[in-house]
């Protein structure tokens, strides 16, 4: 799974193809390696090593995994073992979940819709609950969100003064959850590490952070 870990990440560092020229790998090699590696992910595996060197490799893969999220079966079971690791026992294994979610809100925005009420609890839970390493991921998750809906607003407005359909839509997931949000992430702002020191990123100025790209992304909302 390391192997497979490193293969990927590699992978992904590719450029991409120009338009017609075949991708760096085949869709039944991705197939493989996939098969592996949400195998070594599941809550069945009782060796966390296992399942922290399977959920690096997914994190690496995410980049060249499109057609297996296109298909729905394939990627709920995607969802269902990153789900599952964001709940693990080992600390680290949690970190690298969270690390993915936040990867996939950007590569596969439009597929988010049907899990993010799972998401949603998933990740406030985390924030308020969780050890520092994996609150910051969980807040990461909805600056993710946050960027990638902005950008999807400006895609619109581009296409709408070229006189053409947008590519993609709004979801709007950050404006309905904004509101249960945002009381969470004012708790984190004193939550500062006394013996950090200048430059250390801690749960307060992620929470910051984040407050000001909500901010951004819901305009007046934010004060509802």
């Amino acid at each position: 799974l390391q192997c497979l870990g490193y293969i990927c990440e590699e992978l992904a560092n590719l450029p991409d193809p120009a338009e017609g020229e075949a991708p760096p790998i085949e869709q039944s090699q991705t197939n493989k390696i996939l098969t592996a590696v949400v195998q070594g992910m599941r809550k069945e595996e009782t060796n966390n090593d296992i399942r922290l060197a399977a959920t690096t490799a997914l994190f690496n893969a995410l980049e060249f995994v499109h057609a297996n999220f296109e298909s729905e079966p394939e990627r709920n079971f995607i969802m269902q073992v990153v789900y599952e690791a964001a709940t693990c026992t080992e600390m680290r294994v949690r970190v690298l979940a969270y690390q993915c979610l936040a990867r996939i809100a950007t590569l596969y925005y439009e597929k988010l819709a049907q899990y993010m009420q799972a998401l949603f609890g998933l990740t406030l839970e985390a924030i308020k609950t969780d050890e520092e390493d994996v609150a910051l991921q969980a807040i990461e998750f909805w600056s993710t969100l946050c960027d990638e809906e902005q950008d999807v607003v400006q895609e619109a407005i581009e296409a709408r003064e070229e006189g053409r359909p947008p590519e993609r839509v709004c979801m709007n997931f950050v404006r309905g959850a904004v509101r249960f949000i945002v009381p969470i992430l004012m708790t984190c702002l004193t939550r500062q590490d006394e013996d950090a020191t200048e430059g250390d990123w801690d749960v307060s100025m992620a929470a910051g952070t984040c407050l000001s790209l909500m901010a951004l992304t819901v305009e007046d909302d934010i004060a509802e």
